[in-house]
């Protein structure tokens, strides 16, 4: 008869030194993963806002067909009132009232008469550009504290990266717009003025007085504006697009412009 085997009263149990060593594992693993993830995050991101801009693209190519020109940029309307870039690219496509661009506008502000906006009796005559789904419409009075330069009810178009407002909701900021003078060959901080150059940097300069929503500055002034959009693939001081316009996103930092160390997140609508 085998004898029986005499059976162990002390259970299995995990050591200190493997639970240590499993816990050291997964610590290791999340801070190789949550880096991965932020990448991802980020790039996805990205991809967004560069979909906002080709449907942007889209949209003003369908403009620039139908009016021959792309919208203006100049940083006032007709009356001297402010009125810049980033206003004047959301009345041509969605309209100073998201209803639609009034095709009787010459871009002066509602100063016509009877006023072109806000006016049920004007709507038979509008047109979409752009679809507002994904167009991320606001209102000046919705992303900044008043008092600013602007009407209030000036709408703008922002990008996807949202931060927040001084009314506590999450929005992006205002996507920047500049329209090309191709009668122009300049491109240059010290121009004087601004304007005999391809592209102005006044068409904007309201809005980036305006700071983040946080009220931090931006870092984007005449030199890295020039700068940022310069071509660096040619000789001659040119920027990139010469002949049509250039879209700026903030990027996730909420700031237009080059840093301290010469770099940028922001999202423009081409590829260095």
């Amino acid at each position: 008869m085998k004898p029986i085997a005499k059976q162990s009263n002390k259970k299995a149990a995990f050591t200190i030194v493997e639970l240590l060593t499993v816990m050291s594992v997964i610590i290791l693993l999340i801070g190789l993963l949550v880096p991965g993830l932020n990448l991802i995050r980020r790039y996805a991101k990205r991809v967004r806002q560069k979909a906002q801009f080709h449907s942007i693209g889209v949209s003003l190519d369908l403009f620039n067909a139908e009016w021959d020109g792309y919208p203006p940029s100049e940083a006032l309307d007709g009356a001297g009132n402010p009125y810049c870039g980033a206003m004047k690219l959301a009345e041509a496509m969605v309209g100073k009232d998201s209803w639609g661009f009034n095709t009787d506008s010459d871009f002066t502000a509602g100063n016509a008469t009877p006023p072109l906006y806000h006016n049920p009796a004007t709507l038979s005559g509008r047109k979409q550009y752009l679809q507002l789904e994904g167009a991320n419409v606001e209102t000046i009075g919705s992303l900044y504290n008043p008092p600013t330069p602007f009407d209030p009810c000036e709408a703008v178009l922002c990008d996807v990266y949202a931060h927040r407002t001084y009314t506590g909701e999450r929005k992006g900021m205002p996507l920047l717009y500049y329209r090309a003078n191709i009668s122009n060959t300049l491109h240059s901080p010290t121009t004087t003025p601004l304007s005999n150059n391809i592209y102005n940097y006044d068409d904007n300069k309201d809005i980036v007085a305006l700071n983040t929503y946080e009220g931090e500055p931006h870092l984007l002034n005449p030199a890295t504006f020039y700068e940022e959009i310069r071509n660096k693939k040619i000789n001659i001081p040119r920027p990139y697009r010469a002949d049509s316009y250039i879209l700026i996103s903030a990027g996730p930092d909420g700031k237009y412009g080059l840093g301290a160390d010469g770099k940028t997140d922001d999202v423009l609508n081409y590829e260095k």
